[in-house]
């Protein structure tokens, strides 16, 4: 009887710790961000799709890092405090710096470009390849 009570407890201890384990740690929401986008910058609706990649390497607290148009991504926020994730970031080129925001809502990304030197704005879409 008292091999069985310890065996019981010996098992039950592993399932205990990664319960608590699961109860206090949350997974990050931001999470499903990270990753490879392929963002379709197409200039008008009717226009055929120009496919760029969006690549999200990693994500710490409020921020993250990663590339879009084979530019390095700047000055990245993350805001998670809504049913959306939102984010905001910048990139340059030899000429222009970009500014970028968006959301990711099931499963897609929707973004907006703005390029003042350029007077260019531009909304996009994003789908995970």
């Amino acid at each position: 009887m008292k091999r069985t009570f310890i065996l019981l407890v010996l098992l039950a201890l592993p399932l205990s710790i990664f319960a608590q384990v699961s109860i206090y740690e949350k997974p990050d929401p931001a999470e499903p961000f990270l990753g490879t986008w392929s963002i379709d910058l197409r200039p008008t609706p009717d226009a055929e799709g120009y496919f760029q990649p969006f690549v999200i390497e990693s994500i710490e607290r409020n921020t993250f890092s990663g590339t879009f148009y084979g530019s390095e991504i700047k000055n990245a926020i993350l805001n998670k405090n809504w049913p959306k994730i939102y984010f905001a970031f910048s990139t340059s080129d030899a000429n222009s710096e970009y500014y970028h925001s968006g959301y990711l809502m099931e499963g897609q990304l929707y973004g907006m470009t703005y390029c003042p030197n350029r007077e260019f704005a531009a909304p996009w879409t994003g789908s995970k390849e």
